[in-house]
């Protein structure tokens, strides 16, 4: 039998743009509980929620972009960036509301020229600055990282996706609907576990003594033998050991871990199939999607440059940055690179001033301290993007350090502001004694005289002068 025939109408909305647009992505979640307060309709979010379009020349010109009409010819042909973002196709008003959407595929393009990789997040990775300046992080792609199936027997369950929320990340109303709509349904079903646990506990305790004094195995016990007195002990006895109750709910759930609510020593007893899962995302919270956000497909930044004309590099080529906000009392002055805002690398060095307090000749970046408002444009400097990170509202996370000045002197020749070899270029001499030797031989070649044939029958060292040409 042959393939099943597509009506005319079918193929024309599989190959209709209209029809092919994903729905636009929801409103980013804020990690900040007064960040509604500072919230305006045309900042540029986390990240985007419409699908770039772009058309070819052709199309433009006539104002096809594949949808239900033409776009305007003065707001789509006087760009140099031909990108806009749908966010609704027919609106009450019978118009098509569109938007540039240069901004997040220009960022893009950016962040994948810096070829930076995506790593795992670490718990203090804000608390302390040796662990920022780490080189050696995980990647998201690695296989006990990139999974989203439950392991079963496997306490260290460090999965970006889970079926249920993160209760930190939810509000007052959030977290009692979802108890409502969630969790009081399946509370049979949970109780029922939980006698389940108990008899697979009791039994294997009575097989043990048993087994000690030399007897046989009693007849298992069955969930429902278990009586009312019983259970309620059980339950009583898990509300005490906190870290093996929270290990139950959150795996009957499949909740997004959180930090162990209790004591280290609790969290060293409680060990095996019960215990709370161990997870890079337990402090912040999962992302909302894949770790690597689809921004970069890089496994590691251990990779070695080879400069054309100085060889290989022991330091990555560095990025020119720009002083975005200036330090204000213990947070860190913001840098821009690339289209996204990063803090300033730790250390001893140009950001951060604590090169006068020792006494370094290194003078404090214009901009860290103060708004810098005599530099065009802003105060510049070349940092060295290491790795990135998605946190838990989809904002793109830099981690940079400071750069070497050989490496400063090599970004900025390569861009025709400095010259390492200053010296005056001199042409090489050359021998000419060659030269004129061959300039008479194909001069003598020319002209056939036989004075050059007589030369070449004197040669020394040849048959004829030895002798050997002539008969015997």
């Amino acid at each position: 039998m042959g393939g099943r025939t597509v009506s005319p109408g079918g193929a024309l909305l599989r190959s209709s743009r209209l029809f092919s647009m994903p729905k636009p992505l929801p409103e980013p979640q804020s990690t900040n509980l007064h960040m509604s307060d500072h919230k305006s309709p045309t900042m540029t979010r986390q990240y985007p929620q419409h699908q770039s379009v772009t058309t070819p020349l052709s199309s433009r010109e006539k104002g096809d972009w594949g949808f239900k009409r033409p776009f305007p010819l003065k707001s789509t042909m006087t760009t140099s960036t031909p990108l806009i973002r749908v966010k609704q196709v027919d609106a009450i008003e019978s118009v098509t509301d569109f938007a540039s959407a240069a901004d997040y595929t220009l960022s893009l393009e950016k962040f994948q020229e810096l070829r930076v990789s995506l790593s795992i997040p670490k718990e203090n990775e804000r608390a302390t600055s040796t662990a920022r300046t780490d080189i050696w992080r995980k990647s998201v792609f690695e296989e006990d990282m990139d999974f989203t199936d439950f392991r079963k027997g496997r306490a260290d369950d460090k999965r970006w996706k889970f079926q249920g929320p993160w209760l930190a990340r939810l509000t007052e109303g959030e977290f009692i609907q979802y108890l409502d709509k969630s969790v009081r349904p399946k509370r049979a079903h949970f109780r029922w576990l939980l006698k389940e646990r108990l008899a697979e506990s009791l039994n294997t305790k009575a097989a043990q003594e048993a087994l000690d004094k030399g007897e046989e195995a009693p007849p298992k016990i069955n969930p429902w033998d278990i009586s009312k007195e019983q259970f309620i002990d059980f339950v009583r006895s898990l509300r005490s050991d906190r870290a093996t109750l929270y290990g139950l709910v959150s795996k009957f759930l499949d909740l997004a871990p959180l930090g162990h609510p209790v004591g280290i020593l609790q969290t060293l007893i409680s060990t095996g199939e019960n215990a709370a899962a161990e997870s890079p995302y337990g402090k912040a919270g999962p992302p909302p999607s894949h770790p690597s956000a689809g921004i970069s497909y890089l496994r590691t930044n251990a990779y070695m440059e080879n400069h054309p004309v100085y060889g290989p590099q022991g330091r990555h080529t560095p990025v020119l940055a720009r002083v975005v906000s200036p330090r204000r009392n213990v947070s860190l002055a913001k840098l821009g690179v690339g289209g996204f805002i990063a803090d300033t690398p730790p250390g001893d060095n140009e950001f951060t001033g604590r090169n006068q307090r020792r006494g370094l000749n290194k003078k404090v970046l214009d901009g860290i301290q103060h708004i810098d408002t005599t530099t065009y444009g802003g105060a510049k400097a070349y940092v060295e993007p290491v790795t990135a990170t998605v946190d838990p509202s989809g904002k793109v996370v830099l981690q940079l350090r400071d750069t070497t000045s050989e490496s400063q002197l090599l970004a900025r020749e390569s861009k025709g502001q400095e010259q390492v070899y200053t010296g005056e270029r001199r042409a090489p001499k050359m021998d000419t004694g060659d030269d004129a030797w061959r300039s008479d031989r194909v001069a003598d070649e020319l002209l056939e005289d036989d004075s050059a044939s007589q030369s070449e029958k004197d040669v020394l060292g040849s048959s004829s002068s030895y002798g050997l040409d002539q008969k015997q």
